[in-house]
């Protein structure tokens, strides 16, 4: 669902310390802002005292994008991302029309985009796990290269699909265009509200990506005779599964909201980023 944004009075700006032309950034856009009068909280990280902001501004990459997404999800307020990475996708702007992108946001004219996540939990030798909070998706693949990984899917109590591979990703639909379109599956528009299902390197023909609506709760099981799998969320290794360890993924109460260009549409942003050509 897209809103419109409110008139802002002060924001929040973080960066991916691991790039410098993030810090670089990052610098121009505080002193820009407290140039215009704007209340900057500033910073490496995100901090308590950013959620009193009307939106925080993420530089970096998709992956800042994501964390950051992630950690204000539950205080309700958007992000905005400045793209200095390679791809973008979850960015609202490149680092070259960013302030022009910043006084919109300021004036209250970007638009408010909610997007799914997903909540991860688990049982690891007996131990349960989680919650983990994804914006893009909870994948199920083996530690070990060359080594095949046997998965048990479930919905409903009932089995769905034994997979073997490499892995198995779970997506939202802002996932589509991570992990799951490396492994050739569906790229789907943000605003739908369903999960995807996607086999990494699947030993059959016959298993395909599977759209499914967010009412449906995934466990998968790590079946024997297997490796130990590992279990990343957003791109981060959270735990390792060994067979008899399960997951259950489903659809997580925050949603992430992501301010947005409003004169941007999503099949521009797929026609620049994949490259598919002018319009």
């Amino acid at each position: 669902m897209a809103e419109s944004t409110p008139l802002t009075k002060q924001v929040a700006l973080v960066y991916n310390a691991d790039k410098p032309r993030a810090h670089h950034e990052w610098a121009r856009l505080k002193r820009w802002l407290q140039q215009r009068n704007v209340k900057v909280i500033a910073g490496s990280k995100v901090t308590p005292s950013m959620r009193k902001a009307d939106f925080v501004v993420a530089v970096g990459g998709d992956g800042t994008v994501l964390s950051t997404a992630r950690q204000v999800a539950g205080w309700g307020i958007p992000v905005l991302g400045v793209n200095v990475g390679r791809l973008g996708f979850l960015a609202a702007t490149e680092v070259g029309a960013m302030f022009r992108t910043l006084s919109r946001a300021l004036a209250g004219e970007s638009r408010v985009e909610a997007r799914t996540m997903l909540s991860t939990t688990g049982v690891a030798k007996g131990k349960k796990f989680g919650p983990y909070l994804a914006l893009n998706d909870a994948v199920v693949r083996s530690s070990a290269s060359g080594r095949v990984l046997q998965v048990q899917a479930t919905v409903r109590d009932r089995p769905l699909a034994s997979y073997a591979g490499d892995g198995l990703i779970i997506a939202t639909p802002t996932g589509s265009t991570a992990y799951n379109l490396a492994a050739s599956g569906p790229i789907l528009y943000p605003d739908l509200d369903v999960l995807l299902l996607c086999p990494i390197c699947p030993h059959s023909f016959v298993q395909r990506p599977l759209v499914m609506p967010t009412f449906e709760v995934v466990e998968v099981e790590v079946l024997r005779p297997s490796p130990p799998a590992i279990l990343c969320v957003d791109g981060y290794v959270i735990h390792t599964l060994h067979p008899g360890d399960r997951i259950e993924v489903r659809r997580a109460q925050e949603q992430a909201k992501l301010l947005m260009d409003p004169d941007r549409t999503y099949y521009q942003v797929l026609q620049n980023k994949l490259k598919w050509g002018e319009s």
